[in-house]
């Protein structure tokens, strides 16, 4: 993730499954809402957990000093509808010991492995996953991958190209792939957001391995603090890929430091809720509302109308009863066709965070129909605005 996230590492230990498929520690049916740095492990307490599940998460990850700790960590998060995906010295150095003492535990999620490995490393992260499956096979085991944001990351990642890289995590014992890639920063959008989408996901159609994507919800360095906006936008673009599960980095704020200088995660370092938490569980209350739209559906074809991304293909025709799409806005538009239960839907999604974009639309019947994100039918107009950001459904069938 970031230097944060090692720095924890380091300090505290010494070194999806099928679409259909849903983690033993959630409900059936519901997608993880991951926090990054959720609540700490020396801040675990029954008020933080009730904001925590307030803001709109079902999962905490966080870095233990001790199985003990993420024990107690479990069993409070529980009693709110939250689960823990967490790591501590013993899962690392005595992982059949641990995973016989957290298979059982109510509120766990799974086992976090690593954030951002190398090449290199993913094979004795391949060995420690298999290690705990001997033991435990029901829980999620968890690596998250480096983004793709230009040549000098293959370097980094000792690889001759990005397929590389996604190729060996996926072929290790994790169920899903994950990445992180915060396209919003001071500047404007990084140009190769979606195409770093195109290719996670190009792998995970290969694989059958769902991919998690990620938000950012905390400013720091070269990022801004977030709109509804810049959340929508990731949200909604992860969404249109394929996302099984949406990840925000992060929910409490790392202390500020020379570098970074961290401020304004959804709550601040001491727990007390900032001017970002409103806006993330605003949108997080969104997310839970539509999830069961996106959540095991099948991602026919993406395509982009108006501005083209980098690395992305046109819009290729359109599904059944729909004749004609027109966008009119600055950058664009994702225009995602799944498949739900036996419906087959499209979602447009505007890909600028500041501006609106204009839809027009056109039908061969009456049998569109737009779906709100109540997941509620509407009749269909042939005029929308859809704001900054922010998605439009139509069931085509």
């Amino acid at each position: 993730m970031n230097s944060y996230f090692m720095h924890l590492r380091r300090l505290f230990i010494t070194t999806a499954f099928l679409l259909t498929v849903t983690f033993n520690s959630l409900t059936a049916g519901e997608m993880p809402i991951i926090a990054y740095i959720g609540v700490p492990y020396d801040k675990t307490s029954e008020k933080n957990f009730k904001t925590f599940s307030e803001c709109g998460f079902n999962v905490s990850l966080y870095i233990y000093p001790n199985l003990e700790q993420m024990i107690r960590a479990c069993h409070i998060a529980n009693k709110y509808g939250v689960k823990i995906l967490g790591h501590c010295t013993e899962t690392h150095e005595t992982p059949k010991q641990a995973a016989a003492r957290m298979k059982n535990v109510p509120g766990f999620f799974g086992y976090v492995l690593q954030d951002e490995p190398t090449s290199k490393q993913i094979p004795h992260l391949h060995r420690e996953i298999e290690q705990l499956q001997t033991v435990d096979n029901n829980h999620c085991f968890y690596i998250n991958l480096l983004p793709y944001y230009d040549e000098g990351a293959l370097r980094h990642l000792k690889v001759r190209s990005y397929e590389e890289y996604l190729a060996l995590a996926a072929a290790t014992p994790c169920r899903q792939l994950s990445f992180d890639y915060y396209p919003v920063t001071k500047d404007g959008l990084r140009e190769g957001w979606y195409q770093n989408l195109e290719l996670v996901r190009r792998q995970s159609l290969k694989t059958g391995k769902p991919f998690w994507g990620f938000v950012l919800s905390v400013p720091h360095y070269i990022y801004p603090q977030p709109t509804m906006g810049t959340l929508r936008l990731q949200v909604y673009s992860n969404l249109a890929y394929g996302a099984q599960a949406i990840q925000y980095f992060t929910y409490w704020t790392p202390n500020p430091d020379g570098i970074y200088d961290y401020h304004d995660g959804p709550v601040d370092a001491k727990g007390n809720k900032t001017r970002t938490y409103t806006l993330v569980q605003q949108m997080n209350h969104e997310l839970k509302a539509i999830a069961p739209l996106f959540y095991g559906a099948r991602v026919i074809s993406v395509g982009h109308l108006g501005k083209i991304s980098k690395g992305c293909q046109r819009q290729n025709g359109l599904p059944k009863n729909i004749s004609s799409l027109k966008v009119t806005s600055r950058r664009g538009a994702v225009i995602t066709t799944f498949e739900q239960q036996g419906h087959c839907y499209i979602g447009i999604v505007n890909k600028d965070y500041r501006h609106d974009l204009k839809l027009q639309i056109k039908v061969k019947n009456n049998t569109p129909r737009r779906i709100t994100k109540d997941l509620l039918e509407e009749p269909l107009k042939a005029a929308y605005t859809i704001g900054a950001g922010d998605i439009l459904i139509i069931r085509t069938n």
